[in-house]
């Protein structure tokens, strides 16, 4: 492989959309519960410190168990499938935030 891309993405867990994220869970879990769970565990607030509850609109909790698992299908969505629409036979090794591919071109695929 000639052509590698390394990606470092900033704040990721932190910024990622809840919606496509509920989304991505709704297509491939077959139990309803296993969806309000996963809800439910993302919309909790944060406490801070002082006691204060922080509501929490975007991302996933940083450290939570469950966090690198949605992550990655997350990218799934949003980076895979973009990736395998514009490159030519790319290989991806990813941790959720970090993504390196390893591609044969550097040239997109042709528009039909």
């Amino acid at each position: 492989m000639d052509w590698v891309l390394d990606l470092d993405i900033k704040s990721f867990f932190d910024t990622l959309s809840q919606d496509l994220l509920l989304r991505a869970v709704k297509k491939h879990a077959p139990e309803q519960w296993i969806v309000l769970y996963i809800e439910r565990w993302l919309k909790a607030p944060v406490q801070e410190e002082d006691g204060r509850l922080v509501p929490r609109e975007s991302g996933t909790p940083q450290g939570g168990v469950a966090s690198p698992l949605l992550a990655n299908l997350f990218l799934h969505y949003a980076l895979d499938r973009w990736l395998a629409r514009i490159t030519l036979r790319c290989h991806l090794r990813d941790t959720p935030n970090d993504v390196i591919a390893h591609c044969r071109t550097g040239r997109r695929k042709p528009r039909n």
